[in-house]
């Protein structure tokens, strides 16, 4: 079936999938960014290979092996080594390894700051303007607190 790891459309429709930033956008809308990136500087390279300094190491080992040698191999050896034979060497660049993290920006109190100065450019609110106005609001509601309860103080008296 399509969703067993084993089969190859599913691979490539992962790597269809993964690959894809629009089609990541339209299926995977909640799916969490990576975190961690790691890269490996890879460069390629290419030359004529074998050399030829390799070319009897690689015929004694063909003859040794159990590959099927052509009916000319002992004439032409060094043509069919070059022609059907490939060097490859994986060498590490360097031992660097880049590692990028991805990190929030603003926390809590950044926020709360950038906010309160935002509102203090642009409205001329300040903090202490807040506490004033808090400070304000609760004289007069002290006072008239104080006002209700010294009327109901007068009433009981006026009524005894």
């Amino acid at each position: 079936s399509l969703c067993n790891v084993t089969n190859p459309c599913y691979s490539q429709a992962v790597n269809v999938l993964l690959n894809s930033i629009p089609i990541m956008d339209k299926y995977c809308t909640d799916c969490s960014q990576q975190c961690l990136i790691i890269n490996f500087n890879i460069q390629t390279s290419s030359l004529k290979t074998p050399l030829k300094w390799q070319l009897d190491g690689i015929k004694a080992f063909v003859e040794n092996s159990s590959i099927p040698l052509p009916t000319n191999w002992s004439t032409t050896w060094r043509k069919h080594i070059y022609n059907n034979y490939l060097s490859l060497s994986v060498v590490r660049e360097t031992s660097i390894v880049e590692i990028n993290t991805q990190s929030s920006v603003l926390g809590l109190v950044d926020i709360v700051s950038n906010i309160g100065g935002q509102t203090g450019l642009w409205i001329g609110i300040s903090f202490l303007s807040i506490m004033e106005l808090i400070e304000m609001l609760y004289r007069l509601i002290r006072h008239e607190y104080h006002i209700i309860r010294e009327s109901i103080t007068r009433k009981r008296q006026v009524g005894e």
